[in-house]
């Protein structure tokens, strides 16, 4: 079975043809590329944990197809969809959006429907670093262990804090020890198809169960390096339906914030600027 997906990597060429001709759809061939993994997980196959990591590259693979055709091939997008719920950032203080927008040109990754409106949320100091000290010690990063807020009411659909963090090695390089990419996380309800997707939490520093119901701001884990990540960060996102796989992303209408020192009483945000809550709402 894993000889046959190594074949499938092939297909990733066809992703240039997406490029040259400009076509969306095309370019998912790129995905392709995952099954790759195969050949370095074969001579593992006993591992479980290496092939449900696999499984799960796999099905989000396919589910960027079952995405496109749940939505008739035209995905929310901040002019078409129109927002159940206004939300809080889900940390205190103030953070430093790294990656995400609500354009192709600043998306987190466009070509992925549930992470195309995702945001990683870093803390950065005055020189523009997110530790201090040695790079490899979680510890001396800012971030590290700071509170996880909800960033609305809702009920816990899902949490996950049995992972073990991931050890920081060479820069922009990951060694995920964790079967799922999201390492610890958690899915809340907001509304009847807004979902929020929190992960690479601190191991068992989630205070919360499924069932539960959170109010916004409540604290619910905290910030750690789980997961398919190279540094500590929250990623946060939004999406359609409970399913991380198959469920589109939406994008995030964020309200009673504070952007680059300015008051926001409500829109979104995009990636190079330092944002936190209104605490004076």
């Amino acid at each position: 079975m894993l000889k046959f997906i190594s074949k499938l990597q092939w297909l990733f060429w066809v992703g240039f043809l997406g490029v040259f001709f400009d076509n969306q759809y095309l370019t998912l061939f790129f995905l392709f590329g995952l099954c790759g993994f195969a050949n370095v997980f074969s001579p593992m196959r006993n591992n479980i944990q290496n092939l449900m990591f696999l499984g799960q590259n796999l099905w989000m693979l396919v589910g960027i197809l079952i995405a496109h055709f749940r939505h008739g091939f035209k995905l929310p997008d901040k002019n078409s969809y129109k927002p159940q719920v206004q939300y809080s950032l889900p940390f205190d203080g103030e953070w430093y959006i790294a990656n995400g927008g609500v354009d192709k040109e600043t998306s987190h990754s466009w070509f992925l429907p549930s992470q195309r409106y995702a945001y990683d949320f870093f803390i950065m100091n005055n020189e523009e670093t997110t530790f201090s000290g040695e790079r490899e010690q979680l510890e001396n990063y800012f971030c590290f262990a700071e509170n996880v807020l909800a960033p609305a009411d809702g009920v816990v659909i899902s949490a996950v804090s049995h992972f073990p963090n991931t050890p920081i090695i060479a820069e922009g390089q990951v060694d995920c020890t964790a079967s799922d990419v999201r390492g610890n996380h958690i899915i809340i309800r907001h509304s009847k198809h807004e979902y929020s997707m929190i992960a690479h939490l601190l191991p068992e520093s989630i205070c919360v169960k499924k069932g539960d119901s959170v109010s916004r701001g409540q604290v619910i884990a905290k910030c750690g390096n789980s997961g398919n990540t190279s540094e500590p960060h929250i990623h946060f996102q939004i999406q359609y339906g409970k399913s991380f796989a198959i469920s589109a992303g939406l994008p995030v209408l964020f309200a009673h914030i504070i952007v680059d020192g300015k008051k926001t009483p409500q829109g979104f945000i995009t990636n190079g600027h330092y944002v936190k809550n209104d605490d004076l709402i």
